[in-house]
Formats: structure tokens, sequence, C-alpha cells
């Protein structure tokens, strides 16, 4: 079986919690989009940045086809 992946940038760290939500909210949104399309989310990455915020990433896979 061969496998295809995809990194996609999900948020970054909030100190507003109403944009925390929002931000939480649309990233469930975007990972059951993704995982209409087959896509199968396998690993989540956060990224320590300067002023100690964080980004995150999510890992997805699915069989490639043809």
């Amino acid at each position: 079986m061969v496998w295809e992946y995809k990194i996609i940038f999900v948020g970054t760290e909030s100190e507003d919690e109403e944009e925390y939500e929002t931000r939480l909210h649309d990233s469930v949104h975007l990972l059951n989009e993704l995982g209409d399309e087959g896509w199968e989310l396998i690993n989540y990455l956060p990224h320590h940045m300067a002023g100690k915020r964080t980004k995150y990433h999510a890992v997805l896979k699915r069989q490639k086809t043809g």
C-alpha cells in the first residue's frame, strides 16, 4: 500500500478565549472536510515559537491512487 501525506496549519495559541474557540471550530470543520476526502489524522505537531506562542500543524495520510 502506498500513502500520500499532507501537513496543514491548524492554528496558533491565543490568550483570547473567544478567538481560541473560533479557531478550534474552524479546525474541526477543516478536519471533517479532509476526512470526507479520505484523509486520516495521524499526528498533531506543536511548533514552539518566540514569545511563548505555539503554532499547531496536523499530519494526515490517505491511500495514494493511480
